[in-house]
Protein backbone atom coordinates (compact mmCIF):
# COMPACT_ATOMS: atom_id res chain seq x y z
CA UNK A 1 0.00 0.00 0.00
CA UNK A 2 1.06 3.64 -0.52
CA UNK A 3 1.57 6.34 1.69
CA UNK A 4 -1.52 6.22 4.17
CA UNK A 5 0.00 7.26 6.98
CA UNK A 6 -2.35 8.47 10.26
CA UNK A 7 -5.53 7.22 8.09
CA UNK A 8 -8.57 5.96 9.85
CA UNK A 9 -8.47 2.63 11.01
CA UNK A 10 -12.21 2.07 9.67
CA UNK A 11 -10.57 3.41 5.97
CA UNK A 12 -7.59 0.92 6.71
CA UNK A 13 -9.88 -2.08 6.82
CA UNK A 14 -11.98 -1.02 3.73
CA UNK A 15 -9.07 0.04 1.79
CA UNK A 16 -7.61 -3.91 2.45
CA UNK A 17 -10.34 -5.40 1.05
CA UNK A 18 -9.52 -4.42 -1.96
CA UNK A 19 -7.27 -6.63 -4.18
CA UNK A 20 -3.57 -5.49 -4.80
CA UNK A 21 -3.50 -5.29 -7.84
CA UNK A 22 -6.17 -2.05 -7.80
CA UNK A 23 -4.74 -0.26 -5.09
CA UNK A 24 -1.00 -0.40 -6.64
CA UNK A 25 -2.55 1.67 -9.24
CA UNK A 26 -3.60 3.98 -7.39
CA UNK A 27 -1.52 7.40 -7.70
CA UNK A 28 -0.33 9.79 -4.54
CA UNK A 29 -3.10 11.99 -5.54
CA UNK A 30 -6.04 9.54 -5.97
CA UNK A 31 -4.67 8.01 -2.70
CA UNK A 32 -5.12 11.28 -1.02
CA UNK A 33 -8.38 12.53 -2.46
CA UNK A 34 -9.82 9.13 -1.21
CA UNK A 35 -8.29 9.48 2.24
CA UNK A 36 -9.73 13.69 1.93
CA UNK A 37 -13.11 12.42 1.09
CA UNK A 38 -13.23 9.45 3.59
CA UNK A 39 -11.72 11.83 6.67
CA UNK A 40 -14.78 13.94 6.07
CA UNK A 41 -17.33 11.72 7.47
CA UNK A 42 -19.79 14.04 8.67
CA UNK A 43 -22.32 11.63 7.69
CA UNK A 44 -21.71 9.61 10.47
CA UNK A 45 -22.01 12.20 13.28
CA UNK A 46 -24.86 11.94 14.90
CA UNK A 47 -26.68 13.91 18.19
CA UNK A 48 -27.12 10.77 19.96
CA UNK A 49 -24.29 8.53 19.56
CA UNK A 50 -23.77 6.29 22.20
CA UNK A 51 -21.55 2.71 21.59
CA UNK A 52 -20.62 0.34 24.16
CA UNK A 53 -19.85 -3.53 24.69
CA UNK A 54 -21.88 -5.70 26.67
CA UNK A 55 -19.28 -7.65 29.39
CA UNK A 56 -20.89 -11.11 28.11
CA UNK A 57 -18.73 -13.54 29.32
CA UNK A 58 -17.98 -16.09 26.53
CA UNK A 59 -19.42 -13.36 24.45
CA UNK A 60 -18.44 -10.69 21.94
CA UNK A 61 -21.69 -8.23 22.40
CA UNK A 62 -22.24 -4.61 21.65
CA UNK A 63 -25.03 -2.40 21.59
CA UNK A 64 -24.85 0.47 19.31
CA UNK A 65 -28.37 3.42 19.27
CA UNK A 66 -27.66 6.38 17.27
CA UNK A 67 -30.49 9.33 16.78
CA UNK A 68 -30.69 12.38 14.41
CA UNK A 69 -32.36 13.86 11.74
CA UNK A 70 -33.52 12.04 9.04
CA UNK A 71 -31.51 12.96 5.65
CA UNK A 72 -31.32 9.82 3.92
CA UNK A 73 -33.00 10.07 0.55
CA UNK A 74 -36.60 7.94 0.31
CA UNK A 75 -34.67 5.62 -2.55
CA UNK A 76 -32.04 4.63 0.31
CA UNK A 77 -34.40 4.48 3.09
CA UNK A 78 -36.51 1.78 0.45
CA UNK A 79 -33.25 0.33 0.10
CA UNK A 80 -31.92 0.05 3.49
CA UNK A 81 -35.44 -1.50 4.63
CA UNK A 82 -34.86 -4.34 2.10
CA UNK A 83 -31.70 -5.22 3.48
CA UNK A 84 -32.22 -4.69 7.52
CA UNK A 85 -35.88 -5.39 8.01
CA UNK A 86 -37.03 -4.08 11.29
CA UNK A 87 -39.11 -7.89 11.87
CA UNK A 88 -36.53 -9.99 12.70
CA UNK A 89 -36.22 -13.12 15.06
CA UNK A 90 -33.20 -11.11 16.87
CA UNK A 91 -35.08 -7.79 17.32
CA UNK A 92 -38.22 -9.00 18.14
CA UNK A 93 -36.73 -10.95 21.25
CA UNK A 94 -34.97 -7.71 22.07
CA UNK A 95 -38.03 -5.90 21.84
CA UNK A 96 -39.90 -8.36 24.13
CA UNK A 97 -37.28 -8.16 26.50
CA UNK A 98 -36.96 -4.31 26.27
CA UNK A 99 -40.95 -4.08 27.09
CA UNK A 100 -40.97 -6.30 29.60
CA UNK A 101 -38.09 -4.76 31.49
CA UNK A 102 -40.32 -1.47 30.55
CA UNK A 103 -43.14 -2.79 31.78
CA UNK A 104 -41.55 -4.78 35.20
CA UNK A 105 -39.56 -1.26 36.29
CA UNK A 106 -43.09 0.87 35.55
CA UNK A 107 -45.22 -1.63 37.79
CA UNK A 108 -42.05 -1.57 40.47
CA UNK A 109 -42.16 2.50 40.18
CA UNK A 110 -46.15 2.65 40.55
CA UNK A 111 -45.72 0.41 43.17
CA UNK A 112 -43.60 2.20 45.34
CA UNK A 113 -45.23 5.30 44.66
CA UNK A 114 -48.64 3.68 45.30
CA UNK A 115 -47.41 2.55 48.79
CA UNK A 116 -45.78 5.81 50.00
CA UNK A 117 -49.07 7.39 49.13
CA UNK A 118 -51.36 4.74 50.88
CA UNK A 119 -49.22 3.89 53.64
CA UNK A 120 -50.89 3.74 57.12
CA UNK A 121 -48.36 5.68 59.67
CA UNK A 122 -47.31 3.30 62.23
CA UNK A 123 -46.47 6.07 64.32
CA UNK A 124 -48.19 5.76 68.06
CA UNK A 125 -50.91 8.16 68.60
CA UNK A 126 -53.73 7.95 71.48
CA UNK A 127 -56.88 6.19 71.08
CA UNK A 128 -59.22 5.24 73.54
CA UNK A 129 -60.32 1.54 73.91
CA UNK A 130 -63.73 1.06 73.89
CA UNK A 131 -64.04 -2.67 75.80
CA UNK A 132 -62.35 -0.98 79.02
CA UNK A 133 -65.51 0.82 80.95
CA UNK A 134 -63.88 1.26 84.41
CA UNK A 135 -61.20 3.13 86.08
CA UNK A 136 -59.83 0.10 87.68
CA UNK A 137 -59.82 -2.75 84.21
CA UNK A 138 -58.30 0.35 82.70
CA UNK A 139 -55.25 1.31 85.12
CA UNK A 140 -54.74 -2.39 85.73
CA UNK A 141 -53.80 -2.76 82.09
CA UNK A 142 -51.21 0.47 82.19
CA UNK A 143 -53.00 2.37 80.23
CA UNK A 144 -55.09 6.31 81.43
CA UNK A 145 -58.58 6.86 82.51
CA UNK A 146 -59.64 10.39 81.45
CA UNK A 147 -63.08 11.80 81.11
CA UNK A 148 -64.73 8.92 81.59
CA UNK A 149 -62.68 6.54 79.18
CA UNK A 150 -59.41 4.60 79.03
CA UNK A 151 -56.99 5.89 76.71
CA UNK A 152 -53.84 4.18 74.97
CA UNK A 153 -51.11 6.54 74.63
CA UNK A 154 -49.33 4.06 72.68
CA UNK A 155 -51.65 2.43 70.33
CA UNK A 156 -50.22 1.40 66.82
CA UNK A 157 -52.12 1.25 63.80
CA UNK A 158 -50.48 -1.68 62.52
CA UNK A 159 -52.11 -3.33 65.74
Amino acid sequence: MKSLQHVDPVFEQLFAKIPREITDTFTEEQLEAIKNAFGSRHWTRHPLDLRFSVPIPGLRFYVVLLAGSERRSKQRLRYERGIHPLWTPGNIVFLIGLFIILLTSSFTTFSFVFSLLTSVPTSPHPTSIPWLHNQSECKHTGRTWRDGKCWDYEHNPMF
